[in-house]
């Protein structure tokens, strides 16, 4: 689906839910989508999260409608295709169920994380396929972790401490 609006390699889409299966699910559809995503954690000031989405200009941003009032004058200013997960979920059970052919390559952006800002304003970070796939490897390698392990993800996805708890 993020396909057809557009998402490709380097292609940032902003992400605004709260922590849930649909936000893991959110994370995983833009990298497979080949895109990079761009946490934008609901509870941040209304500023900062336009700041953030001007910013970056994220073509796509992929929210909840639960969270509509919280993000409204956000999402009022916000130029870009906006996705409401829970009013779209029968477009996605329409999608093609088999894996699509990837797009991204190990130079292409993962995502995007901005700093808390307390040097002034707050920089975007952006990360590679290929340092996300380093990191996780030596993760893998120094605290030998398998499939069997369940990592409790205890930060907020706007935070790089947050990548290898999710992935």
């Amino acid at each position: 689906y993020l396909r057809t609006l557009g998402v490709r390699p380097d292609t940032l889409v902003a992400i605004a839910v709260e922590r849930s299966l649909e936000m893991i699910i959110g994370l995983l559809g833009i990298l497979k989508a080949g895109g990079a995503y761009v946490p934008l954690d609901p509870d941040y000031p209304q500023e900062r999260l336009q700041f953030m989405l001007d910013d970056t200009q994220a073509s796509v941003l992929i929210t909840h409608s639960q969270l509509k009032d919280k993000l409204k004058e956000t999402l009022a200013s916000y130029s870009g295709q906006t996705v409401i997960l829970d009013q779209v979920e029968h477009i996605l059970q329409q999608q093609e169920t088999t894996t699509p052919p990837p797009l991204a390559l190990p130079h292409h952006l993962a995502y995007v994380i901005y700093t808390s800002g307390s040097t002034g304003k707050p920089k975007g970070v952006a990360i590679e396929n290929a340092s996300l796939s380093n990191h996780m490897l030596w993760m893998k390698e120094k605290y030998d972790f398998s499939y069997k392990d369940k990592i409790l993800q205890r930060t907020s996805y706007s935070f790089d401490a947050s990548v290898w708890e999710l992935f």
